[in-house]
């Protein structure tokens, strides 16, 4: 029986191609016999491939072959080589501490993997590609480098990686700067002497909101009025005068009666800024019925 052969040489990642390869050779009977050669920090796997007898089908068998091992080959890419340079753009790139750089890693490895409807088969995509460009170079010359390969010839590939990262990153940044922000108001609404003990806020289905006072009086001009210092070269939303009101009073207790399915985001806040401080009105009350 005739054989060809193909050399994978590796100064990282000698032992989950090699696995790998064995563990096609149990699981899927491929006919390969493996022969590993240390040449200083190189390793070479000397991968010997048995052919079909039949000389028609020699070319077909050769081109399986080849998949399998690119197979192997991206799969190592993908589980070894990917979490390296993840960390590696983290340290050299974005300068992180360690602290980050763990916390980064892992969304980074999720964003990456995750099989969201959005991101179906994200992770198959990547790795489909990864194996034609493989085996386009395994076809080319019986030599290849899986190093080299990654420095030289994986450039969308690795586009991707960096794509993902810098979203990371960015996502990380607007985060970590929200909850400074948030932490901020908090100590500053801690600081300051509430108004109000009890501050009732009504959300109509349009929208709009009214404050209430503990008897269910209208005080929302009295409030709105307190904020006229406010810099007015910038526009302000509905929902920014809203927390804006609410930060001005500081009240102990709120009272959440709502109409409308809107301002999530601002409601999240509002509970973050005020913790432990915030309600809901789960039943119709007279402040209810008024909005």
């Amino acid at each position: 029986m005739e054989q060809h052969s193909v050399q994978v040489g590796t100064q990282y990642y000698r032992e989950s191609i090699y696995e790998r390869l064995r563990q096609l050779q149990e699981q899927e009977k491929l006919p390969v016999v493996l022969h590993e050669y240390q040449q200083g920090k190189h390793w070479l796997i000397d991968c010997e491939f048995q052919l079909e007898a039949i000389e028609e089908d020699r070319e077909t068998t050769k081109k399986i072959h080849s998949y399998y091992l690119a197979n192997a080959i991206a799969e190592t890419i993908l589980q070894h080589w990917e979490k390296d340079h993840i960390r590696w753009l983290l340290k050299s790139k974005y300068k992180m501490k360690r602290e980050e750089v763990v916390q980064i890693f892992e969304k980074a490895l999720q964003y990456l993997n995750q099989e969201s409807q959005q991101w179906k088969g994200y992770r198959i995509h990547r790795k489909a590609s990864l194996v034609n460009q493989i085996v386009k170079c395994i076809e080319a010359q019986s030599l290849f480098d899986m190093e080299g390969f990654l420095r030289f010839r994986a450039k969308d590939y690795k586009e991707e990686i960096h794509k993902a990262v810098n979203y990371v990153v960015n996502e990380h940044v607007i985060e970590t700067e929200y909850e400074e922000f948030i932490n901020l108001l908090r100590r500053f609404v801690d600081s300051q002497k509430p108004r109000i003990h009890t501050l009732h806020v009504g959300i109509t289905r349009q929208g709009k909101f009214n404050l209430y006072n503990e008897e269910g009086k209208k005080i929302t001009k009295k409030y709105m009025d307190d904020l006229s210092f406010m810099d007015t070269s910038q526009e302000l939303t509905y929902e920014d005068l809203l927390v804006s009101a609410l930060i001005a009073v500081a009240p102990r207790k709120i009272v959440m009666h709502i109409r409308y399915e809107g301002y999530k985001d601002t409601l999240q806040t509002i509970c973050k800024v005020f913790e432990g401080r915030v309600s809901y009105c789960t039943e119709s009350c007279s402040i209810c019925e008024k909005i």
